[in-house]
């Protein structure tokens, strides 16, 4: 239960925060923020170094919109209103989650949370422990990328893994309705910016890492250092799920002290995949775990989605569930959001909407595509802005590779021109001798091409947004959703005339 009204003394005792000077007030603190803008009267916040910009800039707008406890690590300024605690710590973000924790009243110790991290396939685990758990009579909910949701609650979410003061209010909110088991995406920035320092998780997954985020980290090591860190803190008697077929994962055991169980087609996996079958309609296997083997059968197409169900029960089998809950939680689950999602209007080829903005899962479900597709494969995708440049003509040689003909447009160009953008993905996709490249900067129109060009029997997949609603150009954010704008198309184009 939230500690409203908890003296400040308390909170940073209960979260074992010891202040570097002697606390000159004590008050009452009635809420926890990292947003000055957000402050009400009575709040704790945490002016934490951004960035681009210092939170210890904003401590005059907090105090003025009634915030009575400042956390920084800078010593208390002169002529700051004696009412007013400052806590002064070397690392303010790293006592931001023991803080909100405290303050919420540990609701992730009331909760058996499952921390799930990896390039890809996190959203898509997520979901899937929560239907496990559903059908093993667990009331389970999931934050991460397409939000927050338990019951009939729902909140969409600025990050994947929310900051920590709006991560322990979530889990209290969570816990408050009755949730039991949450899943949760963590995702690399969340541990390098210490958002889940403090959270207890009862079991923690390693999916996979590939090439992502290189914007941010100096190196793929540096990416895998901050993956590596959910595992670092474990303890012998907690537990973790790793994959046994990636080197990545391999370097994950020998790091953490967890009870490591590893997934996959590895024949020394502890859940091990095999007798896969893969049809545009889904998938099924056998998996084979501490209690013998199993048939599993999804409504997600594809050998990702098998590797995303082998972790989604290697994380069922830590939670003690039984084979039975496994195998029908997963076939209960019919589709994720944006995660090779159809987009069916009576048309005579198929059209698929997909979140993959990295090569490896551009390339995945691309090869997938080329696996299933009775005609041609058809790819209509771009690269963000102000982000990974590196990337970006590696994006264009797996789509020219891998498809038929590969229509180059906008996504997210943010700052910079989208035009330079598709020029950069061309790049890479003009290496590859006698693809068929596009190139259009209006995303919608893009589309429109290409379920224009689509002949019976194809596949057309759109990638790179998935669940997201929105397009952001400039300073301009506009409603912008794949799904709706390619059912629209569907319905202008054909009429309906297949349906």
């Amino acid at each position: 239960m939230r500690l409203a009204g908890a003296r400040l003394s308390d909170l940073l005792d209960g979260a074992a925060v010891a202040p570097l000077d002697t606390l000159e007030v004590d008050p009452e603190i009635r809420g926890v923020q990292l947003d000055s803008r957000r402050i009400g009267e009575g709040d704790l916040f945490f002016a934490l170094a951004g960035e681009h910009v210092d939170g210890e800039r904003f401590v005059p707008q907090a105090v003025e919109r009634g915030a009575r406890a400042i956390v920084a690590a800078s010593s208390r300024p002169t002529g700051l209103d004696p009412a007013v605690a400052w806590v002064r710590v070397d690392e303010p973000r790293r006592v931001t989650g023991p803080i909100s924790k405290e303050f919420y009243g540990r609701p992730d110790e009331a909760l058996t949370l499952v921390g799930i991290t990896g390039t890809n396939g996190k959203t898509t685990v997520s979901y899937m422990v929560q239907s496990i758990a559903q059908a093993a009579g667990r009331r389970a909910g999931r934050i991460g990328t397409t939000g927050f949701a338990f019951g009939g609650l729902a909140e969409s979410l600025e990050r994947t893994t929310p900051e920590a003061t709006d991560l322990f209010r979530i889990l209290d909110t969570m816990r408050r309705a009755g949730a039991e088991v949450v899943a949760m995406e963590v995702s690399s920035h969340a541990l390098s910016l210490d958002r889940v320092c403090g959270t207890r998780f009862a079991v923690s997954a390693f999916l996979n890492l590939t090439r992502d985020h290189l914007d941010y980290y100096e190196s793929e090591e540096a990416y895998f250092e901050a993956k590596a860190r959910l595992f670092e803190t474990l303890g012998p008697r907690d537990r973790a799920v790793i994959s046994a077929d990636s080197p990545w994962g391999d370097r994950v055991a020998r790091r953490t002290r967890a009870q490591a169980l590893r997934f996959g087609r590895a024949q020394s996996a502890d859940v091990r995949l095999s007798d896969e079958v893969c049809r545009l309609g889904g998938s099924t296997a056998t998996l084979t775990g501490p209690d013998g083997p199993f048939e599993i059968e999804l409504g997600l197409p594809g050998k990702f989605n098998l590797d995303n169900a082998a972790a989604a029960a290697a994380c069922a089998v830590c939670l003690g569930y039984d084979p039975s809950s496994i195998a029908t939680g997963l076939r209960n689950l019919s589709g994720v959001p944006g995660r090779v999602e159809r987009v069916e209007r009576g048309q005579p080829f198929a059209v698929w909407v997909d979140y993959a903005h990295t090569p490896d899962a551009l390339e995945r479900v691309l090869k997938l595509a080329r696996s299933l597709a009775r005609g041609r494969v058809l790819a209509v995708y771009g690269c963000g802005g102000d982000r990974d440049r590196g990337k970006r003509a590696e994006m264009g040689r797996v789509a020219a590779e891998q498809a038929d003909i590969s229509f180059i447009t906008s996504d997210n160009p943010r700052g910079e021109d989208p035009r330079k953008i598709v020029d950069e993905v061309r790049a890479g996709a003009a290496l590859v001798s006698g693809a068929e490249i596009r190139c259009e900067v209006d995303r919608r129109e893009a589309i429109r091409v290409a379920i224009a060009e689509a002949a019976d029997d194809d596949l057309i997949v759109i990638a790179g947004k998935g669940h997201e609603t929105t397009q952001t150009t400039g300073a301009r954010v506009e409603r912008f959703d794949d799904r709706k704008v390619a059912a629209e198309l569907l319905e202008a184009t054909r009429g309906g005339a297949h349906a």
